[in-house]
């Protein structure tokens, strides 16, 4: 079995998608949570100086979709053809906007723009996406693509969790 590595910071976020389709595929794997202060020293030997980064046998992986991407090829988390990959690929970079929708209210440090895009996400963006997402669910029998479990799944629930 190989030797499989996950770099991230102490937090589940991006990097929690890597460690629950490893636990799928029921490969084990070392976590290694890194602390922020220790994040400058190790970030050169990163692939892009950014986490999460997997490592198989000493070689490394950047860039959380393109991990999963391989991970859910590996494990039998995608599609039968280039169609179904679209639709799955489609629910992942739907859920990133939205994804990307909370992040710009989570990291805005000016209080009062922070309130601002909170509530222009709330009163805008939110109801339309969100209403779109549960008519996919709804469409896909209360799956996120296709009728069944993909690697979308993974990715959604913990982002949602």
């Amino acid at each position: 079995m190989p030797t499989v590595k996950v770099y991230y910071f102490q937090v589940k976020a991006a990097g929690e998608s890597i460690r629950l389709l490893l636990a799928y595929g029921g490969q084990e794997f070392e976590d290694i949570r890194v602390a922020r202060e220790d994040w400058p020293e190790l970030k050169p030997s990163m692939p892009f100086g950014q986490m999460p980064v997997l490592e198989i046998d000493g070689k490394k992986y950047a860039q959380t979709i393109a991990i999963a991407r391989y991970l859910g090829r590996k494990y039998g988390l995608v599609g039968k053809d280039i169609e179904e990959d679209f639709q799955i690929d489609q629910i992942i970079e739907f859920f990133n906007d939205i994804r990307i929708k909370a992040a710009s209210v989570f990291y805005e440090t000016d209080e009062n723009m922070k309130a601002k895009k909170q509530e222009e996400n709330e009163k805008n963006h939110y109801p339309v996406m969100l209403k779109k997402l549960d008519e996919i669910i709804t469409k896909n029998k209360g799956h996120m693509a296709l009728g069944k479990v993909f690697m979308t799944t993974l990715k959604v629930y913990i982002h949602i969790k």
